[in-house]
């Protein structure tokens, strides 16, 4: 028993020393490293990178639903949900086996109609005229045989039957050539190539229906882009105006965003952007300023920016939310070349804003006009380059 006691008291003894050199060595280090407070900051021209935070939303490229322009059984999906597709691809087929039928016939229709007309321009009516120049010929030369004839007769130079013979060839030359006159201005004055131009134009625009009519069974892509949803199963029905397919068109996603009037002079075309969206707060999205409205909402005092996306990520979907912080354009006197102070160093009371100037081993409380550079900055505009400021006791 008693060596145990023995033993507690040995310990005791070497604890003691070790304890009171741990306590001396405390106080060594708060002597030698001074106070906190006594931290400084020299006054040096400098640039301050500038961010210019808003929220925002994702607003461009909307999905399209694409709905059916006429009902009927679905023949095929040639494309898969995620798919990528380019401008004119086959989307949807629906059943169109009776359209293109009657597009047949009207397109024969039309065919016969246009023959006819072009028979009627190019030989029909050139064929009359032609026997008309023909008739007129005969008939001049029927007219001058006579009058010869009638001369010579006159003179005891033919008998009367040549004569008589003569004068009937003239009067048949007349009737024919009055007959194909008649035919000539009958075709001109009746409209017949114009009721031929009517029919063809009416028979047209039956083909552009039934053409229309095969169209409306096929859904195609638009534009480029990717299908983000299908409705349509092949061996289903459509109705007319039922969602098929939704798209999205293959463009950089665009984000609006509203920020302070005060920040404008911060902010111009083309600077980046880091976007932060509220599903996925871990990732930092690279991006540009696109477009700065010149129109301020007085109400709210902001002004609206269009944010382009040049970072993309697959999760980023229409109408999400998040954060884009913004970095503002340097400006000099304003965050560049300036007499930059962090604003943990600043004293602010009713009186005003105030720094501690180290003057040799004093703080001097001094007075300070300062400019302020977003939320941990100052621009100081009274105290000269050089000075030293330190953290307020």
């Amino acid at each position: 028993m008693a060596s145990h006691s023995e033993g507690i008291r040995i310990m005791k003894k070497k604890i003691i020393p070790v304890l009171a050199g741990i306590a001396l060595l405390a106080v060594l280090i708060v002597l030698f490293s001074g106070n906190p407070q006594d931290e400084g900051w020299t006054l040096e021209r400098r640039d301050i990178e500038y961010r210019v935070p808003a929220t925002c939303t994702v607003q461009f490229p909307e999905p399209y639903v694409m709905t059916a322009k006429a009902a009927g059984d679905i023949t095929l999906v040639p494309v898969v949900e995620g798919q990528k597709i380019k401008q004119g691809d086959l989307l949807v087929q629906i059943d169109d086996f009776k359209e293109k039928q009657n597009l047949a016939i009207e397109l024969s229709n039309y065919e016969n109609a246009k023959l006819r007309m072009v028979n009627a321009r190019e030989e029909e009516y050139p064929r009359l005229q032609e026997q008309l120049n023909n008739a007129a010929a005969a008939l001049a030369e029927a007219v001058n045989h006579e009058a010869r004839l009638t001369r010579l007769y006159r003179a005891g130079g033919v008998s009367r039957v040549d004569w008589e013979k003569a004068d009937t060839r003239k009067k048949e030359a007349q009737a024919r050539y009055n007959q194909i006159k008649l035919q000539v201005d009958a075709y001109a004055r009746s409209g017949q190539a114009a009721e031929l131009i009517q029919q063809l134009n009416a028979l047209d625009a039956r083909v552009k229906l039934a053409r229309r009519a095969v169209t409306d069974k096929r859904l195609v892509a638009p534009y480029n882009g990717i299908v983000v949803k299908l409705d349509a199963r092949r061996g289903e029905s459509l109705a007319l105006g039922e969602s098929a397919v939704t798209i999205l068109e293959d463009k950089p996603w665009i984000l609006e965003a509203g920020v302070d009037q005060k920040e404008l002079p911060f902010l111009e075309v083309g600077l980046p952007c880091t976007v932060t969206l509220d599903p996925f707060p871990a990732e930092k999205i690279a991006a540009r300023v696109s477009m700065i409205c010149g129109v301020i909402d007085f109400a709210k005092g902001t002004c609206g920016l269009k944010i382009e996306i040049t970072g993309n990520r697959g999760f980023i979907k229409h109408g999400m939310t998040g954060i884009v912080e913004i970095t503002g354009k340097k400006r000099k006197n304003v965050n560049a070349d300036v007499l930059a102070l962090p604003t943990r160093f600043l004293i602010r009371s009713d009186e005003g804003n105030f720094v501690l100037v180290r003057d040799g081993r004093r703080n001097q409380r001094t007075s300070v006009s300062v400019v302020p550079i977003g939320e941990k900055w100052v621009h100081v505009t009274n105290l000269p380059e050089g000075t030293r400021v330190v953290l307020p006791e």
